[in-house]
């Protein structure tokens, strides 16, 4: 199913469209017939702006983990070489 959407910066402005002081989220279902121009005009809009926009499909992650989550992971590993020296050292004893 292909429903157009559109990603708007301020919740005023989306508040405006329904008669509202603000709105988080807007779903239209009817639409008064004067303004079906201006609602086809939205459609065509988000439809070229947002759903066949290739670039906005959000790539996650990247593999670049935090600063704490490395940090976790070098003394992890350092604390495994050191117990892997100690095994190392005992078969030889």
């Amino acid at each position: 199913m292909d429903v157009p959407f559109m990603i708007v910066k301020d919740k005023g402005r989306l508040g405006a469209l329904v008669h509202q002081r603000t709105a988080a989220v807007v779903c239209l279902t009817n639409v008064n017939k004067q303004d079906m121009s201006q609602m086809e005009l939205l459609k065509n809009l988000a439809t070229e702006k947002y759903n066949n926009n290739t670039q906005l499909v959000r790539k996650w992650g990247g593999g670049i983990m935090g600063l704490k989550t490395q940090a976790k992971l070098d003394k992890r590993a350092k604390e495994m070489a050191i117990e892997e020296q100690k095994k190392i050292a005992s078969t030889f004893n």
